[in-house]
């Protein structure tokens, strides 16, 4: 309903995808509770998390008959060149989970960049058409004694993407980038360029927010 969807953005219980309807749990579990993202919890023990991720179905070409039946042809090709949402029964793979973890400074001279670990750790998913579920503890939370943050990342295969790789950088045998081609979308690339490179789609969770309690 409307006033459900008002309330999981108030409570932050919402995340975000770079497109494809990838779908994505995480949640805090204490005892036999579970708290969602977005959830600021109080703790003073070793938190563990769980994740769960889902791909996004692969699509079958065209559209699904009730758009087919519903719209000119002339209208279908106008509004979207033909092709519309119509996933198969079967899901691309999720290929990993990454995990952010953020302190606040405890002091304002205290170093930002330390306090940002991205990654802090990297799950690798074995294929599966159940998605992928994976569960992970932080010890150094009680051992560090102060706040923290964790939001995670689920990639999808990769797949072919608009403006996947819109640098489209050349590199030179040590590794560096010696220049680019950019991907603008307008007159100064050939209009049959259509910018596809292959990228992994990804899903990004609200943090859950935890609270040292001493």
């Amino acid at each position: 309903s409307r006033d459900a969807i008002w309330d999981a953005m108030k409570r932050r219980e919402v995340y975000g995808t770079s497109g494809p309807r990838i779908m994505l749990w995480f949640d805090l579990v204490v005892e036999d509770f579970s708290y969602p993202m977005g959830s600021v919890v109080k703790l003073n023990n070793v938190p563990t998390f769980s994740v769960r991720a889902l791909g996004s179905f692969k699509q079958l070409p065209g559209c699904p008959a009730y758009v087919v039946e519903a719209l000119e042809k002339q209208y279908l090709d106008k509004m979207a060149s033909g092709e519309c949402f119509h996933p198969s029964d079967e899901r691309h793979q999720i290929t990993r989970i990454e995990v952010i973890k953020i302190r606040p400074q405890m002091a304002t001279d205290e170093a930002i960049a330390p306090l940002i670990e991205d990654s802090w750790r990297v799950f690798g998913c074995p294929p599966s058409n159940h998605g992928c579920s994976i569960t992970f503890t932080d010890p150094d939370f009680v051992t560090d004694g102060r706040d923290a943050l964790y939001y995670v990342r689920a990639l999808q295969e990769s797949m072919p993407t608009i403006n996947g790789d819109n640098l489209r950088a050349n590199y030179d045998p040590s590794g560096r980038v010696s220049s680019t081609e950019m991907c603008f979308g307008d007159y100064r690339i050939a209009a049959s360029d259509d910018c596809v490179a292959m990228e992994n789609p990804r899903a990004w969770s609200s943090p859950i927010f935890i609270d040292f309690k001493d």
